[in-house]
């Protein structure tokens, strides 16, 4: 895989649709799928799946990034991911 900050849009939604598929052991969720109501991730997951972004993307989440609206669906956090790596 590409360095984190050279891939597409496009590319970081599909390697989040890995990483959320490995976590929830599935073999596809989709997009608009409502990650936080439908309680697909815990706790542990939802670090899991912060150390991986941080470590993937160059990214830092911080205390004020952490809201439902940036983790709830692939989309939401493809956007997030996206919005972050500008920062960098």
């Amino acid at each position: 895989m590409k360095d984190g900050l050279a891939l597409t849009e496009s590319e970081v939604r599909d390697y989040l649709h890995t990483l959320l598929c490995d976590l929830l052991l599935r073999e596809s969720i989709p997009a608009d799928h409502d990650l936080k109501d439908s309680g697909a991730l815990n706790s542990i997951m939802f670090l899991e799946l912060f150390v991986r972004l941080e470590t993937q993307f160059g990214i830092h989440i911080t205390a004020a990034d952490v809201n439902q609206d940036n983790f709830r669906t692939v989309e939401s956090i493809t956007r997030f991911v996206c919005a972050k790596r500008v920062e960098v």
